[in-house]
Formats: C-alpha cells, sequence, structure tokens
C-alpha cells in the first residue's frame, strides 16, 4: 500500500544522528514521501509510554500514513520486526507490544513478520535494527512493495492489552498510563465517563471536580480536567503533578461520587 507521509515515533532524542539516518534511508527509497515526527523524547526503553502517544496520535495523521515506531529495548534478540495495518494506518515496529494499543482506535487486520533479507542493509548490527532493517522496509512500503514480499502472516505477535478502567454505578477505579513532560498524569478514563463534579483520589489526596483548563485555578494548586487526547488527567498549575505527589505510571486513582453526594 503506497502511502505519502511516513511518521517516526522514537526514544532516540535529537542529540545524535539516529532519527536523520533512518529518515535518510526512507528517503533514498521513497523520495517523494513527506516525513512526519510524532516524537523522538519517549523516556528510553518505555514501549507503555510509545503505546500511549502511538494510540493518542495517530488519528490526527493524514490517511495512509506508515508508522515507523522504534523503541526497542531488546533489539539484537530473537524477538521479531512487525509490519501491519489498520483500514487507514500502516506501522512498522518491534515485536513487543507497542502496537498494541492501536486497536483502540482501529483493528488491526493484517500483521506480518518482516522476513524478507533482500530488503535489509548489507551488514545489519545487533544494535540498531531501525536504521538496518525497519528504515530500508519501510522506505520499500511507502514506494507501494507488495505485503505478501515483507513476510509471513502472523497471529501470534504480543498483545499488550489496553487497562480499561473499572466501573461500578458512579464510581470508576482507573489507572495512570501516562505522563507528559509537563508533569501532567494521564488516566486510563475518557472524558464523557463521569461528571464535572466529580471528587477523585489519587496519591492520598481528593481533587473536587473536573476544570475546565489548566487556568482554573491558582499557581501551584492541583487539578483534574479532560486533556486534549480526550483522557481524564491530573495536573498543577505552572507545576508538574507526577513530581508534587511521587504519581506514576500504574498509579491508581478511583472516583468518589460527586460533591453533590
Amino acid at each position: 500500500m503506497k502511502t505519502k507521509f511516513v511518521a517516526f515515533l522514537t526514544d532516540f532524542g535529537t542529540a545524535d544522528p539516529f532519527v536523520s539516518v533512518m529518515k535518510g534511508l526512507v528517503l533514498s527509497r521513497a523520495p517523494k514521501v513527506t516525513i512526519l515526527d510524532i516524537t523522538h523524547e519517549i523516556p528510553a526503553q518505555d514501549i507503555h509510554m510509545a503505546s500511549f502517544y502511538l494510540m493518542a496520535s495517530m488519528n490526527y495523521m493524514p490517511e495512509g500514513t506508515l508508522f515507523m515506531c522504534v523503541v526497542d529495548p531488546t533489539v539484537g534478540t530473537k524477538r521479531k520486526i512487525l509490519w501491519a495495518r489498520t483500514k487507514h494506518y500502516q506501522f512498522i515496529a518491534p515485536d513487543n507490544g507497542l502496537i498494541s494499543w492501536v486497536e483502540q482506535n482501529e483493528p488491526l487486520e493484517e500483521v506480518r513478520y518482516i522476513e524478507n533479507r533482500k530488503l535489509f542493509l548489507k551488514n545489519v548490527s545487533m544494535t540498531f535494527h531501525g536504521r538496518d532493517i525497519m528504515a530500508p522496509v519501510g522506505g520499500e512500503v511507502a514506494n507501494g512493495l507488495k505485503e505478501e514480499e515483507i513476510g509471513p502472516v502472523t497471529t501470534e505477535y504480543i498483545q499488550r492489552p489496553f487497562p480499561l478502567p473499572e466501573q461500578a454505578g458512579k464510581r470508576i477505579k482507573g489507572q495512570i498510563i501516562a505522563i507528559d513532560h509537563f508533569g501532567n498524569a494521564i488516566t486510563n478514563i475518557r472524558g464523557g465517563t463521569y461528571q464535572n463534579n466529580t471528587v477523585f483520589s489519587i496519591a492520598d489526596r481528593l481533587i473536587h471536580g473536573v476544570k475546565p483548563t489548566y487556568a482554573s485555578v491558582n499557581s501551584g494548586e492541583a487539578l483534574a480536567l479532560t486533556g486534549s487526547f480526550g483522557f481524564l488527567e491530573f495536573s498543577v498549575r505552572n507545576g508538574s503533578f507526577a513530581k508534587t505527589f511521587d504519581v506514576k505510571i500504574g498509579s491508581k486513582l478511583e472516583s468518589l461520587g460527586t460533591l453533590d453526594d
């Protein structure tokens, strides 16, 4: 499935040439594509955050975009590399669960192991499969490579289920699934499943009500709001909720009814 857009998501940062050499390899095979950068600031080896940002950003990309996702703590081992597609997008990523949460938006229609070594660089290092395997394959895919030339279809890839919240009546139990670089703690609870006057308990603290903006409270004050990706999040105005209250990915929270109860 030929595409005009290739979007990169990595934990490489931008201080080293890792991102640029991957882009160069894609463009050498598909010179007419437009390169997009989702982020290169995923915390090192953090598959969980990569999964969230891929899920949260994919539907804002042009239809047909190929996502090149390289957060790969087991590079050089026997882990596989995947190509996958949904109705509107394609993905290349290590087989480590990174693409699992894509299915919160669209079901995966086909997944293949990338095994056609003719597509790889001649010398494949043990530490940079993003450059030596994923980028050249990505360039060929973007240029219209037939799917059957990538490798065999599989259903045995690693899947990490999205942590759905638990709901009983008006009460919801959830957890933190991402922390952005502002220190906002993003939950697995989607907007529209709680009321604006809901009281939440997190990190031994009560947060009263859901505010419309970060500026709805005084500087240094904690608040809850529905973030830009549509999930409930906890913040500190002009500060970091995660650092202030020692909240981490996986930290639990629950609603305790509403202010009117």
